[in-house]
């Protein structure tokens, strides 16, 4: 009786803080308690579960049993609390999907333990980031990039929703890591890989290990790689293929690596590590190739390099962006 008991305490606790840190102003007096709070490796637990619902809350949303539960919720707090005047009593209503289904939860009328709400990790324009997971694995963040990672039991999961991303996985055999980017899954268990979003799928390399990748919706759109192999899932015809993977991973440590590249892309990969992009004006220079090694960032060493090699000219316009044009 005494664990049942601690466990209607610990699931009130959890419901509590969730609908609480999911209102719109939390103070700071709130994110200490919280965090002392979830000092206790049990409430962290309950509350990573709990969390899912956020996650889950656009479904559940459209569910008419989970918005019946919801409004009965609702109607038992209106029901118990004491009557105000009429701006006291609208606070309490906007509570959302999200804070009502926590109060059903903590009522005790469901139970969503066996669901996780995704951690999420972002990085701005210009921006790199290395974020290490619980497990010990890790995610080097490129530019502009943002993913969400989520861990059950049976598997460990982190959606690409834009960028570039290295992965370092930790080996556990019963917990496969799965990387989903756009229509694009990636499967490895210990190993070490490069995924790029690319259209509606990914840009795949692999630099140790195994991986696997395909796309849900074709059972046949299937491939394994090799270390220093690549596919690009987003094309017609895909089909892995050797590359540099130095060269392909050298914006891990800062460099951007082009090999007979034509400008335009070169300019584009630039591009995305800056608020202020280089503008191509002038078609005579798009069959220019690019090679080398540039800082990323370096928009102004990018563009002396190219001034100084093929004879570009370059101008600032009213904005303070680059315009690369032909020689006069």
């Amino acid at each position: 009786m005494m664990i049942e008991a601690e466990a209607d305490i610990r699931r009130k606790e959890t419901a509590d803080w969730f609908s609480k840190l999911n209102q719109r102003k939390v103070t700071t007096a709130d994110i200490r308690a919280f965090s002392e709070w979830r000092r206790d490796p049990e409430n962290a637990r309950a509350f990573s579960r709990l969390e899912a619902m956020w996650d889950a809350a656009g479904t559940l949303a459209q569910s008419p049993a989970i918005a019946g539960l919801a409004d009965e919720a609702l109607g038992r707090i209106e029901r118990a609390r004491p009557r105000r005047r009429m701006r006291d009593a609208g606070r309490l209503i906007p509570l959302g999907v999200a804070g009502a289904l926590a109060l059903v939860i903590g009522a005790g009328s469901l139970t969503w333990w066996s669901l996780q709400r995704p951690d999420a990790y972002a990085t701005a324009i210009g921006e790199q980031r290395t974020v290490r997971l619980e497990d010990g694995s890790r995610i080097v963040l490129d530019t502009d990039s943002r993913v969400t990672v989520r861990f059950t039991d049976d598997r460990r999961v982190v959606t690409l929703a834009a960028g570039r991303a290295m992965f370092e996985v930790e080996g556990d055999t019963e917990r496969p890591f799965l990387v989903q980017a756009g229509d694009t899954e990636v499967t490895a268990v210990g190993t070490r890989f490069d995924v790029r979003r690319s259209g509606s799928g990914a840009r795949v390399v692999l630099v140790e290990g195994r991986v696997d990748v395909h796309k849900p919706s074709s059972p046949t759109a299937q491939w394994t790689l090799a270390p220093g192999q690549q596919v690009t899932t987003s094309g017609p015809t895909p089909r892995v293929i050797a590359v540099n993977v130095p060269a392909e991973t050298s914006w891990t440590v800062g460099r951007l690596t082009f090999e007979n590249t034509p400008i335009a892309a070169a300019v584009t990969e630039v591009n995305r590590y800056t608020a202020k992009p280089i503008e191509l004006r002038d078609e005579r220079i798009s069959s220019i190739r690019v090679s080398g090694v540039f800082n990323a960032g370096d928009v102004d060493g990018f563009v002396a390099a190219l001034r100084d090699l093929y004879h570009l000219e370059a101008a600032t316009a009213a904005d303070g962006h680059l315009v690369l044009s032909g020689p006069a």
